[in-house]
């Protein structure tokens, strides 16, 4: 069920479409979802980014920023919170599929659980966050979030 949620979460990070969309499909065979997600990430600039600087696979690339991501979500709330999920229409559908799956990305022990769960060491938590952090300073990102979305990520 784990796998499921945390694939349908890696499948979002590039789908701007509503998140019941994803789960509408009503397909259980995860092979399905991974696949289109693999699809789908192609074009995602935060995506190929990490692909490109630390070698890791689509899926590895997607599920990891996403766990970071969806961690954050359920972290910050107020103007921080609206700031992260309002900046862009990739992020917005990771997040509110996120949000939805319910999901426990909320510390960063399932954050690195998450990241061994898609075959990285959890150490490579340390190498995301500085790329993760790039992509959302040029997505229009304030100070102020990056600084609490550091402070989260440690």
């Amino acid at each position: 069920m784990k796998k499921l949620a945390l694939t349908l979460i890696t499948a979002s990070l590039v789908v701007s479409s509503p998140s019941y969309a994803l789960f509408g499909l009503g397909d259980k065979d995860s092979d399905t979802v991974t696949s289109l997600a693999g699809q789908l990430q192609s074009s995602s600039e935060l995506v190929n980014s990490l692909k490109d600087q630390l070698g890791v696979s689509t899926e590895q690339a997607a599920g990891g920023a996403g766990a970071l991501l969806a961690m954050a979500s359920s972290q910050l709330s107020g103007a921080s919170g609206e700031e992260l999920s309002g900046l862009s229409s990739n992020l917005s559908g990771l997040l509110e599929t996120a949000k939805s799956t319910g999901t426990s990305l909320d510390s960063m022990a399932a954050v690195k659980t998450a990241f061994e769960k898609l075959g990285l060491d959890s150490s490579m938590v340390e190498q995301y966050v500085p790329i993760v952090l790039d992509y959302l300073g040029d997505e229009g990102a304030s100070s102020g979030l990056l600084s609490s979305l550091t402070s989260l990520w440690k």
